[in-house]
């Protein structure tokens, strides 16, 4: 059994898509769901318990001005932040979803591998599997998505798994990479809960959380 902990949140409008992603993922026989948006448990003892973390709220909160500039603020304390990145790094596994690679840096954005400051708006486009052989994507054609195209800057070392063009030049949707003794997989999609409605995001999110716990997607 894989023991999956789902961060919910009012950020990024995340609480309507974690309890569709909580939803999906409980449907599977092997996978155990906590969906909880009490963020202090990740420097409570209680997070060992888990297996892999999915987290969409982010580590940034913007705060829009009436004059068209944004102050952002941290989501996560120091310490809760230093928490999760110990239990990545410990050997537990790491799934990002759309806002949590947003307005990133220092430690989060090396965790994660990447980070975005701007994107085109929303709009109707394809993800192209780019490695069909990896366990997170097995059995996952090319699928269309309603959602937005981050403009991600990234790690050279991270692994794509899936793209998107826009402006003629693929922009990863998807990808995986180490941290310490961990596993992180991140999917750049996630505007709304729309797009965890669609079989082929489910089947990603799903054999993605399961490569994140477990080196592999079953």
């Amino acid at each position: 059994m894989t023991d999956v902990l789902v961060i919910s949140g009012t950020n990024h409008g995340f609480a309507d898509s974690a309890a569709v992603i909580g939803g999906f993922l409980g449907d599977d026989p092997g996978i155990s769901v906590t969906l909880t948006d009490d963020k202090s448990i990740f420097n409570s003892s209680k997070l060992a318990e888990h297996d892999v973390c999915v987290l969409g709220s982010g580590f940034t909160r913007s705060e829009r001005h009436a004059d068209g500039t944004a102050t952002y603020h941290s989501e996560l304390t120091p310490e809760q932040e230093e928490g999760l990145f110990n239990f990545i790094a410990g050997g537990k596994g790491f799934v990002g979803v759309h806002g949590t690679g947003w307005w990133i840096g220092g430690k989060a954005a090396t965790m994660l591998g990447g980070h975005a400051n701007w994107h085109p708006p929303g709009l109707t486009f394809t993800v192209n599997v780019d490695d069909a052989s990896h366990p997170v994507m097995q059995g996952i054609s090319d699928f269309e998505v309603e959602d937005e195209i981050y403009m991600s800057a990234w790690d050279p070392a991270i692994h794509v798994l899936a793209s998107a063009q826009w402006a003629d030049k693929a922009h990863p949707m998807a990808w995986v990479k180490p941290y310490g003794g961990g596993r992180v997989f991140y999917t750049t999609l996630g505007h709304t809960s729309g797009t965890f409605q669609r079989s082929a995001v489910q089947q990603m999110m799903r054999q993605g959380t399961l490569w994140a716990a477990n080196g592999a997607a079953d």
